[in-house]
């Protein structure tokens, strides 16, 4: 098991929580433990993101539930590649909302991983997903 720091390094030009110097697409997402078990992050839908007018793209709400998944991950130190994501889809989000992301782990096992996560506008669920997550045989990861 790594550090937080160490993992945070390996995963610096991140799609999502990258640092901009290193990812000028980077939606430079923060998130923070929320507890033992789960972070929080905070994204505002920009128009830059959206599928259908006025709404985020669904594979961008996809990409941050993820993201917010493998940070409950980093966080513990722990470096794993996302292995299966079911996503649902309960109401749209639209272009300027304020998206809370939240998502936790709910169990280990042997270097497999079942995590959760919720795309929140203004308290109501918009996005659920669960995923199992593996850690790569002999540290393939960065």
């Amino acid at each position: 098991m790594s550090s937080y720091q160490d993992c945070k390094q390996s995963h610096s030009q991140c799609v999502v929580c990258g640092d901009a110097k290193q990812n000028p697409l980077s939606l430079q997402c923060k998130f923070f433990a929320d507890g033992e078990n789960q972070v929080v992050g905070y994204h505002k839908a920009s128009q830059q993101l959206q599928g259908y007018t006025h709404f985020l793209h669904g594979g961008v709400a996809s990409t941050l539930v993820d993201a917010a998944m493998t940070h409950c991950l980093l966080m513990q130190g722990i470096k794993a590649l996302t292995a299966e994501m079911t996503v649902r889809f309960v109401a749209p989000i639209k272009v300027g909302d304020a998206i809370k992301i939240v998502g936790h782990l709910v169990s280990k096992r042997l270097g497999m991983y079942q995590l959760e996560a919720v795309l929140y506008v203004e308290n109501k669920a918009c996005v659920t997903a669960k995923a199992k997550f593996i850690q790569p045989r002999n540290g393939v990861i960065g």
